[in-house]
Order: C-alpha cells, then structure tokens, then sequence
C-alpha cells in the first residue's frame, strides 16, 4: 500500500514501551515498530522518556505513574492530544488510542481519525459520566475499532466500527516449549477483577503449586492483595512481583497452564495469547474476550466458575501444547494486526477523499 505519514496518540500513563506491565503501552508500541518496518512515516506522541525510532513528541518528560500523578493525569492527555491535532496538516491519519481524550478534539481535525477502543465501555449505568456523553456524542462522527467482538456488547452506545482487530505480539519474544515444569502461573495486574483470589483458591483444591507475577499501582489493588495475601505461603503458592518480558517468557514458557479467572468483561486479555505463544494452555473463566482467545478443548478451556476450573486443571494434560502455538501463529500476530491497521487506514483516508 501507500507510505503513510501517521500520528499515534498514546496515553501518558506509561512509557513507550511500558518498563514492565502495560498491554495498551505494549501494542502501540508493536503497531508502532511494525508500521515503521513496513516503510510509515510514523510520529509518536507519548511521554518525553518513551523509546521508539518513530519520530518523538512530548508535552510532558516522565510517565504520569513514574511522576506519581494521578487525578491530573486526564489534563495532561488532553494536552498530549491537543498537541497531536494541533498539526495536522502533518498527517494522513491520526489513530488515537486514549479514548474519549482524544475524541474530543476529533470533530475539528481535517485529518481522518480512527480510535482504538482498548478498554471496557461505558455502558448506561455511566450515563452522567463525562467518558459516556463524549464517546456517545463521536459514537457517529469518527471511526472507531474494537479489540473483541465481545466488547462492542456491553454498552448501549452504537460506535461507527470499521473493523474488529485483535491484539497481536511478536513471536520471537516468547520460546516454544513442549515440557514444562510442574506449576501454574497467574500473571497480570493485581486488581479485584483479574480473578486473583479464584486463581489462588483454585490451585490450593487442586493441590497445585502456583507462581503468582503482577504489579500493583494504587491503594485499592494493595487492599485486594492484602485480603489474598494469608493464602500466599511461599511454598505452594508463591508471589514474585512484577516481572520483565525476558523473566515473563520463562515463566509462561515452563508452566502447565496459565490460570486466568477474570471476573469482568475484559475486552482483551493479552497474556492469555502469550502463554499459548509458548505452548502453555489457559484455563479461563467465559468473561469477556476470553471464548473469543481461547479454542476451548484445543487451546486450553473456557470454565464458568471455580468448580469447573478445578476440573479444567486435572485434565491441561489432554491439551497439545503445539496446538496452542499454532492458534497464536494464525490469529494474535504483530503482522496480522498491523495488517487489520493498514487494511483500516487505507479504507479510512479513501473515504475521506470521496
């Protein structure tokens, strides 16, 4: 297709790419560095102490986490996007992965915009929330994709949806490995709804070791965690911290499977498609995006509640391990993604042309 010049606005809550966890930092980051590798003229607006080859643009040094900024956190992303719509002239598409941030400077651009919708979508019980009334009043006026089928369903507002795109990583960041060791792993942020205690809970029925990664970034996840915390003993259960991508593929790579119990509706759960990147299978509670990653009884198993769990953990054995890497290589690539991205961005700009 033809070279594009591209602005991507990301949030300045991490770095790009984040230090350790952060999927939204993650794919703007693969999407990024593939688009660039495909011949893109790509501008990133991002924190001033992001790494990237693209062409840098910063309104404000450090990530918001990093600088302890939470409440003026909305403030500064809107300036980011502000200084993203402020040229332009500059670009042939602006795609826009801070949500209602960004959307709000959308109506005035005479540059094409498409949003990534990364996150769970208000719904009508949100109806007086400032998110809500600004995706509802662009739901039509802009183009939007979604991560999961999934999440277009839980929220009663009509987005104009160009297309759905899955969340895709690179290959070469995780190992294959037909033997693992004999332990499951739980790894995401350490928050009420990824399911931390059901995962806990279930391994100690099961009689299971349990290694346990995952940040946690504010008051109410260390509450959480401390109400998880007698279950952890150090020996049967274990709680190592945050982990980096080089300790996370060994981790994932060597385990029997990966425990993800989330109890909401998560739009895309991005270390379910890296521990099948490494042969590992996922038992997941049906949440979400979950149904849509996971090829239930082939890539791992897709379980209604800790019961069935249990039972899903007793039997990771039946699961071919090639199986779950071949479903990664067909379906959650860097590659197929950005594909999705060009196919979007090519559509986009020819109707803005007519």
């Amino acid at each position: 297709m033809k070279k594009l010049k591209i602005a991507q606005i990301a949030p300045l809550w991490e770095t790009i790419p984040p230090k350790k966890y952060g999927g939204i930092e993650i794919m703007i980051d693969k999407i990024t560095n593939e688009l660039l590798k495909r011949g893109h003229e790509v501008t990133l607006f991002a924190s001033g102490n992001s790494k990237t080859k693209a062409k840098l643009r910063s309104v404000f040094p450090k990530s918001l986490f990093e600088m302890k900024v939470d409440w003026y956190h909305r403030s500064q992303n809107l300036i980011n996007a502000a200084n993203a719509f402020s040229t332009v002239n500059d670009f042939d598409i602006i795609h826009n992965h801070t949500g209602d941030n960004g959307l709000l400077f959308s109506e005035i651009s005479k540059t094409p915009v498409l949003t990534t919708l990364h996150n769970v979508l208000p719904g009508s019980k949100q109806k007086s929330s400032d998110e809500y009334i600004t995706m509802k009043y662009f739901s039509r006026k802009t183009n939007f994709v979604s991560i999961s089928f999934d999440q277009r369903t839980h929220t009663d507002i009509k987005f104009n949806y160009v297309d759905t795109i899955y969340n895709g990583i690179n290959l070469k960041d995780f190992t294959f490995n037909p033997k693992p060791k004999d332990y499951l792993v739980w790894l995401g942020r350490i928050h009420y709804g990824k399911g931390l205690w059901n995962a806990v809970n279930a391994a100690k029925i099961s009689k299971e070791k349990l290694i346990i990664a995952g940040n946690i970034t504010c008051e109410t996840d260390e509450e959480y965690f401390q109400s998880v915390k007698p279950m952890i003993d150090g020996k049967q259960v274990k709680y190592i911290g945050e982990v980096g991508l080089k300790k996370k593929n060994e981790l994932l790579s060597n385990a029997k499977a990966v425990l993800f119990p989330t109890i909401w509706e998560e739009p895309f759960g991005l270390v379910m498609t890296e521990a099948m990147a490494t042969g590992t299978p996922v038992i997941g509670f049906k949440k979400g995006s979950v149904p849509e990653v996971i090829k239930n009884g082939k890539t791992g198993f897709v379980v209604k509640n800790d019961k069935e769990m249990i039972k899903a953990i007793k039997k990771i054995d039946k699961i071919d391990r090639t199986e779950c890497r071949k479903h990664v290589e067909n379906n959650f690539t860097i590659e197929k993604m950005v594909d999705g991205y060009e196919r979007v961005y090519e559509k986009i700009i020819n109707k803005s042309k007519n």
